[in-house]
């Protein structure tokens, strides 16, 4: 009896699983490797290969023999960022609160267990950091994170307390019960903040876009950070920026409700 194919299996589905392998090794795969990471035949994955090279999807190093993202899923990302799903209110009072402060401000969302950083705007400060976006953190070593995992319903923040809890460096918590009363100040507060718990020498505060009051709506999906290095803003500093950060993001939902 021939076995059902699993779901996500046509020919979109195993195109989009091997940009997806390819996302997870920028230094590009091989055509064996590729088939390997995306549980494909060899020959569809040659095929597929060829096809999203053809259409500038992934790009083909002759010398190295290696497949890699190519210039049209950059163009993608460009084109999702300016759209409304793409979190374009924020750019605008993002812009601004850099501006004020001199940090680099930074919008994540929460994606399983991670922060993805999906809009980065650069500060003024002549020591800048460089946060790319597309990268994923943990949500418990960041500010981003808290913030977000905070305005959860209880059940999902449980099962994320739950979950393997990995030290990213020596001052990252990880302890459930302490993250948990963490948790309930940022949700007293309104704002969450880390201090080296995800790179040595950063700390950063964060707020979550609120959704409107009494709306009934879904927890927030969005979060805004402003990021510090250590050597040049001391904890009380960033701290004092909290209302503009808050500003910021009352802003962003203003305009995500228009």
């Amino acid at each position: 009896m021939r076995e059902a194919r699993p779901a996500g299996d046509d020919m979109l589905g195993r195109g989009l699983r091997l940009l997806t392998v390819l996302a997870d090794h920028p230094d590009g795969l091989g055509v064996s490797a590729a088939a390997r990471a995306a549980a494909l035949p060899v020959s569809s994955a040659h095929r597929l290969l060829g096809r999203l090279a053809a259409e500038r999807f992934v790009t083909y190093d002759e010398g190295a023999r290696r497949y890699s993202l190519g210039i049209r899923v950059l163009e993608l990302s460009r084109g999702f960022q300016r759209s409304p799903a793409g979190y374009s209110a924020a750019a605008a009072p993002m812009r601004r609160l850099a501006a004020a402060t001199g940090l680099p401000a930074i919008a994540g969302v929460l994606h399983g267990e991670d922060v993805v950083l999906v809009l980065t705007v650069q500060g003024t400060q002549h020591l800048q950091l460089r946060s790319a976006e597309g990268t994923r953190n943990p949500w418990y070593a960041t500010a981003l994170g808290k913030a977000l995992v905070a305005a959860l319903p209880e059940r999902a923040r449980e099962d994320l307390l739950a979950g393997t809890l990995v030290p990213v460096t020596p001052h990252t918590r990880t302890d459930p019960q302490e993250l948990r009363e963490e948790l309930a100040r940022v949700r007293l507060t309104g704002w969450a903040d880390v201090d080296e718990e995800n790179e040595i020498g950063v700390r950063s505060i964060a707020a979550a876009v609120p959704t409107p009051a009494g709306s009934g709506g879904p927890a927030p999906l969005l979060a805004v950070s402003l990021g510090a290095t250590v050597v040049l803003t001391g904890t009380d500093e960033l701290h004092a920026h909290v209302p503009a950060l808050q500003a910021c993001v009352e802003e962003i939902a203003a305009r995500m409700d228009v």
